[in-house]
């Protein structure tokens, strides 16, 4: 193979779609730069990734992996022995494939891929998506090549390896998708590939304080545990919807939607910001040293987003917000040219070339 022109990649991390995507954005790069590349995703091999991974069209191993943060002590036990057995079945995987690289996007599962990366001596590079980093990347940011961040203040292993690029996105996310429509209002409302129950909650009650409910689309991405409920509770209050546990098609989402209602996670925030989706954030308040929040109140501070924290997140201040948004057309159009301003639409190019710059 010539190092100079067609690269192996394996790509390890995942068990969210806010992980899995960065991983998914730079595999589409590295296709599109040369279709003869190949890529391998190892990751957990949950519903949600094999979802993800078939529709995009990638291929996949399940590496075993579990966390130990959190954990009772029988539990930490346990899923270290798993990762030491995914050691050895991370091995046989990278063996067989033969990556020129391994880049890890976060995640327990990269943790026993990594680690057998480094023992076979492939070179390992990290992308972290979130202004303070995850555990595993912070440990492995030492022994990586380079290490590409989200936020320029991220620390992350040592000074000289770390290059902000800002978060990779799909090419596909459109650039300047938002476009407003005069004749009727379509809402998002998504928290996340999992879904999210508080989220889900207060759009429920909330749909007993609409003053217009029948003008409004809503398209809502429940998660599997709330699809049956929220659907039930649509139909109920006779209400204009889609309902799914999972959207696929999101940039086709994002070109109808006219405000979108999410968490404030860093790969949602970089698909909102190229897209110029005006939006409501409700950070997660369990996220590591609340980054979503401050994700979500740096954008609400310029004016280019709605900042809502879970504690005073209720269905009639949630109908409120909206319908006083969507009612103030200028200010949506005002909000959707301010967070374009947070755009990095080139991270997946910078990335792409900065690994092959090391590897040729």
């Amino acid at each position: 193979m010539d190092k100079k022109n067609n690269f192996k990649i394996a790509i390890t991390g995942g068990g969210t779609g806010g992980h899995l995507y960065p991983g998914v954005a730079l595999a589409d790069v590295f296709k599109e730069k040369t279709p003869l590349n190949e890529v391998l995703f190892l990751n957990t091999g949950n519903p949600l990734e094999k979802n993800i991974l078939n529709n995009e069209g990638y291929n996949y191993k399940a590496i075993p992996s579990g966390g130990v943060l959190g954990k009772s002590l029988l539990n930490k036990f346990k899923n270290l022995l798993t990762v030491l057995k995914s050691v050895s079945l991370a091995h046989k995987e990278l063996k067989e494939f033969k990556p020129d690289a391994v880049i890890g996007v976060g995640g327990y599962v990269s943790v026993p891929v990594i680690t057998a990366a480094l023992i076979g001596n492939i070179p390992v590079f990290i992308q972290e998506q979130n202004s303070v980093a995850g555990i595993s990347n912070k440990i492995f940011a030492y022994f990586a090549k380079l290490n590409f961040t989200s936020f320029p203040d991220t620390k992350l292993g040592p000074h000289d390896k770390n290059i902000f690029t800002g978060n990779p996105i799909r090419k596909k996310i459109s650039l300047n998708a938002y476009k407003t429509n005069k004749n009727n209002t379509t809402i998002f409302i998504t928290g996340g590939s999992q879904g999210s129950k508080s989220i889900n909650k207060a759009v429920c009650d909330s749909l007993n304080f609409f003053e217009n409910l029948n003008k409004i689309k809503f398209i809502h991405q429940t998660g599997e545990k709330d699809y049956e409920f929220m659907k039930k509770n649509f139909i109920e209050k006779k209400a204009n919807f889609k309902v799914q546990p999972f959207f696929n098609n999101i940039t086709e989402i994002y070109s109808k939607s006219d405000l979108i209602v999410a968490r404030a996670g860093a790969s949602t925030i970089a698909e909102l910001s190229c897209a110029g989706m005006p939006a409501i954030l409700v950070p997660f308040p369990f996220a590591t040293h609340n980054h979503q929040y401050f994700n979500a109140k740096s954008l609400a501070d310029d004016n280019a987003a709605v900042l809502i924290e879970e504690k005073d997140l209720t269905g009639k201040f949630l109908a409120e917000t909206v319908e006083s948004l969507i009612n103030d057309k200028n200010r949506l159009e005002s909000m959707s040219k301010n967070i374009k301003k947070a755009a990095k639409p080139n991270a997946s190019d910078e990335i792409y070339y900065r690994i092959k710059g090391k590897l040729s």
